[in-house]
């Protein structure tokens, strides 16, 4: 399955087979690619912030996936796509619109830490996992180096009918239900990448 890590506004791509090119993309077939000049390639990636685009062509992706994790600290992450009534409930940080999610505690499996941190981010309560839905990657600036998170996403469903309370500890201003048309004119030109492409997959429209 491919795999598409986000940095900012560009993203790495592991892919099997051809693959077109379009844009500004560099375009880098891995068997003929060792770990030094992947070591360099990512660097550059992360670098250079009006680069390109970095497609890996692989026989196996997570293979691959799993020699670029030992290029940053790795951490895992859970959250949902709640719905109810063809409403979904987001939540507004740092000025853009996300779902709620959180890193695995020791001891958690993704489904736990993702009801776990729905419920912690915006009080609610009656969450029911319906579906796994596709996971998401992206890269950040942590510490004095970079991370690299997988977010385990799953589709819930709830009979919830209180008050949603927007954890403010985390950043959070809003915690709101929002129906395919705030979706399209608030959510989708204000959210991250790799969120908006979990929302194309797994929202019907």
């Amino acid at each position: 399955m491919n795999k598409k890590v986000y940095y900012n506004s560009k993203y790495i791509l592991i892919t099997t087979g051809e693959f077109q090119q379009s844009g500004n993309q560099l375009i880098v077939n891995t068997s003929d690619l060792n770990a030094d000049l992947l070591n360099e390639g990512i660097n550059k990636f992360i670098q250079q912030n009006d680069g390109p685009d970095l497609i890996l062509i692989t026989q196996n992706t997570d293979s691959l996936f799993e020699e670029i994790k030992k290029y940053f600290t790795y951490i895992e992450a859970a959250g949902g796509l709640i719905e109810q009534n063809n409403k979904y409930l987001f939540i507004y940080r740092l000025k853009k619109w996300d779902l709620p999610k959180g890193k695995i505690d020791l001891g958690e499996n993704p489904q736990q830490t993702a009801i776990r941190e729905c419920e912690e981010e915006c009080a609610i309560t009656g969450l029911e996992i319906v579906k796994e839905l596709p996971s998401t990657y992206h890269i950040y600036q942590y510490k004095t180096g970079f991370a690299l998170k997988t977010i385990y996403w799953f589709l819930m469903k709830t009979t919830f009918s209180g008050q949603l309370i927007p954890q403010t500890t985390e950043y959070i201003e809003k915690a709101e239900w929002l129906d395919e048309t705030r979706i399209k004119q608030d959510v989708i030109p204000n959210t991250y990448s790799s969120v908006l492409d979990l929302i194309l997959v797994s929202i019907p429209h």
